[in-house]
C-alpha cells in the first residue's frame, strides 16, 4: 500500500510542477508567445515549428492545443497553419520524456530539485516586476517536478521488485490503460512520466512500456474534445484534426511497433543509449510522433478542405456566438480579435433595423431577442476575461467591450420601445400622413448609420440628419396644427422621433467605442458588409 501511495504522491508533485511551468512561463513570456502563434505561422513549415518550439517553452502541448483553437476563433490564424500547429505540439511535448529520462531517473534528484524550489519561491515572493516573479514560479514547479520523478522512481522500483507486468501481455489493453491515464490526468507528459519511471524501476517492459506511451499520445486529444463543448465551429473543426492526427498517428505506431522498436534499437547503438531504457522509449515518442508528420504531410490538405466543409450550419447561424468561446478567455490578445468581430457581426445589423422604421415589425423584435441573448453571453465572456492576469493596455480594450455591450443592450432597448410606438400608432386612423412624414427620415438614419459604419467615424453627416429631424419634427407639428393629425398621434409620433434620435447618439457612441476596441476601422470592402448584413 505504501508503494501506491508513493505512486499517487509522485503523481500529484508531477501534476503540481507541471501547472506551475506552464502557468509561470506563460504570463512570464507575456504576449510574445501570442504573437509567435499568430505571425510565425505562414506555411506549414513554420506552424509545425512554432508548435513544436512553444510546447517545448510552457511544457504543455494542451496549453498550446488550447491557444490555436482560440487563435483561429479570432481569425489571427489560418485553420490550414493552426492544424500544423497543432502537429507540432505532439513533437514538441516529447521533450518532457527526454527530461524525465535524461535527468529525472539518472540522477540524485534533491541535489538539482530543492535549490530550483528554493529560488523559484525567493524569485516569486521578492522579485520586483511581475514578469520574473512568474519566472520564479516555472522555477519552482521544475523543482517540485523533479521531486516527483523521484518519488516516483522510488515508488516503482521498490514495486517492481515485488511485481511486473509480463512480457508479452497484450499491448491493445496497455494502449488502453495509456488512454485512460492521460484523459483522468488530463497530461500525456504525466503518463509519459509515469510509464518512464516504471521502465525504470522494472515494472513494465520495453514494449509494454512502449505501447502506454502510444496509448498517452492518443489521449492527449481529449483535452482538445473538451474544449469543443459550446465552441465555435472552427474550434470544433481544429479539435476534430487533432484527434484525427492522433488516431491515425496512434494506429500506425501501434502496427508498426515491431520495426519502430529495431529502429530505436539501431539509433540507441549508434548512440551509445542501448542500456538506457529510459533515453530509448523518449526516443521511440520522438519516432512515432514524427513518423505521424511524415504520414500527414500529404494527407493534411485533403482532411482541411474536408473539416472546412463541416459545421457550416454553425458558422452561418446569427444565433450563435461565432468567435468567442471559453478557449480564449486566458488569451486577451485573441479574445480581443474575436471580440471585435463578435461586435461587427452585431453592429451591421442596426442600420438595418433603423431603415425599417417606423411600424411593429414581429421579425425585427425576434432579431432584438436573439441578440440581447448574444449580448449577454458576451457580458459573461467579458467578465471571465477580467478575472485573467492583464495589462493596462488590455484592460483599456475590455473596458471598451463592456461599454460597447452596454450601448448595444440600450439600442435594443429603444428599437423595442420603437416598436411599440410602431404598433400603437398603426391603430389611429391618421396613421398614413403620420408614416408618410417619419419614414423619410427613419430612412435617412439607417443611411447615414450605414455611411458612418463603412467611414469608421461617427460624426459623418449628423449635421445634415439633424435638419431632416427638425423638418420632420416640423412637418409633424404642421399637420397636426391642420387638424390633419390627431393629439395622440402627434405625442406617439414625437416620441418615435425622439426616440430614434436617442438610438442615432447610441450607436455613434458604439462605433467609437468598437473603433478604439479594434484598434483598426471596420472593413470597408462591400462584399464583406453584404455578406454580414442580415435581412432586416
Amino acid at each position: 500500500m505504501e508503494y501506491v501511495i508513493a505512486v499517487l504522491g509522485g503523481v500529484g508533485l508531477f501534476l503540481l510542477g507541471m501547472w506551475l511551468i506552464t502557468e509561470g512561463l506563460k504570463v512570464a513570456a507575456g504576449a510574445s508567445l501570442e504573437r509567435l502563434l499568430a505571425k510565425w505561422t505562414r506555411s506549414r513549415l513554420r506552424g509545425l515549428l512554432s508548435g513544436t518550439l512553444l510546447t517545448a517553452v510552457v511544457q504543455s502541448s494542451s496549453a498550446v492545443t488550447v491557444a490555436a483553437l482560440g487563435f483561429v476563433n479570432s481569425g489571427l490564424l489560418r485553420f490550414e497553419r493552426a492544424v500544423w500547429v497543432i502537429f507540432g505540439s505532439n513533437l514538441g511535448t516529447t521533450l518532457t520524456a527526454w527530461v524525465v529520462a535524461l535527468i529525472g531517473v539518472k540522477f540524485k534528484i534533491d541535489v538539482l530539485a530543492l535549490p530550483l524550489v528554493g529560488v523559484g519561491a525567493l524569485l516569486r515572493v521578492f522579485a520586483p516586476v511581475d514578469r520574473y516573479r512568474n519566472l520564479g514560479m516555472a522555477l519552482a514547479g521544475f523543482g517540485i517536478l523533479f521531486m516527483g520523478i523521484d518519488v516516483l522512481s522510488g515508488g516503482f522500483e521498490n514495486l517492481g521488485s515485488q511485481f511486473s507486468v509480463p512480457e508479452g501481455a497484450a499491448l491493445v489493453w496497455l494502449v488502453l490503460a495509456g488512454i485512460v491515464l492521460t484523459s483522468l490526468m488530463q497530461s500525456s507528459s504525466a503518463t509519459v512520466a509515469l510509464v518512464l519511471t516504471a521502465l525504470a524501476g522494472g515494472l513494465l517492459g520495453f514494449r509494454e512500456a512502449a505501447a502506454m506511451v502510444i496509448g498517452a499520445n492518443v489521449g492527449t486529444t481529449s483535452t482538445a474534445l473538451i474544449a469543443t463543448l459550446g465552441a465555435t465551429a472552427n474550434a470544433r473543426r481544429l479539435a476534430i484534426a487533432h484527434v484525427l492526427f492522433n488516431l491515425f498517428t496512434g494506429v500506425m505506431a501501434y502496427l508498426l511497433i515491431a520495426p519502430l522498436l529495431a529502429v530505436v534499437n539501431v539509433v540507441a547503438g549508434v548512440t551509445g543509449l542501448e542500456e538506457d531504457p529510459a533515453a530509448r522509449l523518449a526516443l521511440f515518442h520522438t519516432l512515432f510522433n514524427l513518423l505521424g508528420i511524415l504520414l500527414m504531410w500529404p494527407v493534411e490538405p485533403f482532411m482541411s478542405r474536408f473539416l472546412l466543409s463541416r459545421f457550416k450550419e454553425r458558422q452561418h447561424s446569427l444565433a450563435k456566438l461565432q468567435f468567442l468561446d471559453r478557449n480564449l478567455i486566458a488569451l486577451p490578445d485573441a479574445a480581443r480579435a474575436a471580440l471585435a468581430q463578435e461586435m461587427e457581426r452585431l453592429l451591421v445589423q442596426y442600420p438595418v433595423a433603423m431603415a425599417t422604421l417606423p411600424g411593429a415589425d414581429a421579425k425585427r423584435l425576434s432579431h432584438v431577442a436573439i441578440r440581447d441573448r448574444l449580448l449577454e453571453e458576451i457580458g459573461d465572456f467579458l467578465a471571465d476575461v477580467g478575472r485573467q492576469h492583464l495589462n493596462d493596455e488590455q484592460i483599456t480594450v475590455f473596458q471598451m467591450g463592456w461599454r460597447l455591450q452596454g450601448n448595444l443592450l440600450n439600442m435594443d432597448d429603444t428599437l423595442e420601445r420603437l416598436n411599440g410606438l410602431g404598433l400603437a400608432l398603426q391603430r389611429h386612423d391618421d396613421w398614413a400622413r403620420v408614416e408618410s412624414i417619419l419614414v423619410d427620415w427613419f430612412a435617412s438614419a439607417g443611411r447615414q448609420m450605414e455611411e458612418e459604419w463603412r467611414a469608421g467615424d461617427g460624426s459623418a453627416g449628423a449635421e445634415t440628419l439633424l435638419n431632416k429631424y427638425e423638418q420632420a419634427k416640423h412637418g409633424l407639428l404642421a399637420s397636426a396644427m391642420s387638424g390633419n393629425l390627431s393629439r395622440a398621434s402627434l405625442d406617439l409620433a414625437l416620441q418615435s422621433l425622439s426616440q430614434g434620435r436617442w438610438m442615432l447618439e447610441q450607436w455613434q457612441r458604439a462605433l467609437e467605442y468598437y473603433t478604439n476596441m479594434a484598434g483598426t476601422p471596420p472593413a470597408d470592402d462591400p462584399e464583406d458588409s453584404e455578406r454580414l448584413m442580415p435581412d432586416a
